[in-house]
């Protein structure tokens, strides 16, 4: 596959560029719950991130505003914590894979990049002010913006048409397999990142 067979490259956010750990929100919140059976970070987690039934999911599609869903959680984890206690513990779990936001500059003068992520207002407004690495793309994807998230295909249709190009001139790159498979089954090249060495070497296989 050459050089010039991909004209725009689409990374994923969460554990590609941004390493991220979203138990800790659980085990934070539940210091905070009045309700037992809260008090078990694990049974929190499962409430908020379960794929199919969490709470997180209509906040992340943009059903939800940051105040309704901040709201939901204080009435139903019954939580003794304002919303300015509350976005530290939401916000602060991100941490920057150096090499990979590397690999991002180098990109940068040979394709258009895109970010394509399921994430909400809160997250993405706090990563955007605190990694500069986010503003070198030319476009944000987002799942809260667009309403889906991955792997449903209307997102990645939303970045095939802001790409403007066939979808086999689009890679994707991303740490879910599942992510990478939705993909490319609407014709778009994929990448299943595993670790800044192995992109790396993929990438090299594009020839770039």
């Amino acid at each position: 596959m050459g050089r010039d067979s991909v004209e725009v490259i689409l990374f994923d956010l969460g554990n590609v560029i941004l390493p991220f750990n979203h138990y800790q929100i659980a085990e934070k919140l539940s210091r905070f719950t009045g309700m037992e059976e809260f008090r078990d970070p694990r049974r929190i987690f499962s409430y908020l991130f379960d794929f199919q039934n969490g709470a997180i999911n209509p906040y992340e599609t943009g059903k939800i505003s940051t105040e309704e869903f901040f709201l939901s959680l204080k009435r139903e984890l019954v939580l003794s914590l304002s919303f300015q206690e509350f976005q530290p513990i939401w916000n602060d779990i991100f941490w920057e894979n150096l090499e990979v936001s590397e690999t991002i500059k180098s990109l940068r003068e040979k394709k258009r990049l895109g970010l394509v992520s399921n994430t909400n207002p809160l997250h993405f407004d706090y990563v955007l002010s605190k990694f500069p690495i986010l503003r070198v793309f030319d476009r944000w994807i987002l799942s809260h913006e667009v309403g889906y998230k991955k792997p449903a295909p209307q997102i990645f249709q939303s970045a095939i048409e802001w790409a403007g190009v066939l979808p086999e001139r689009i890679l994707f790159i991303d740490d879910l397999k599942s992510h990478v498979l939705a993909a490319q089954s609407l014709g778009i090249q994929g990448i299943h990142f595993l670790s800044p060495a192995q992109l790396k070497e993929e990438l090299l296989n594009y020839g770039l």
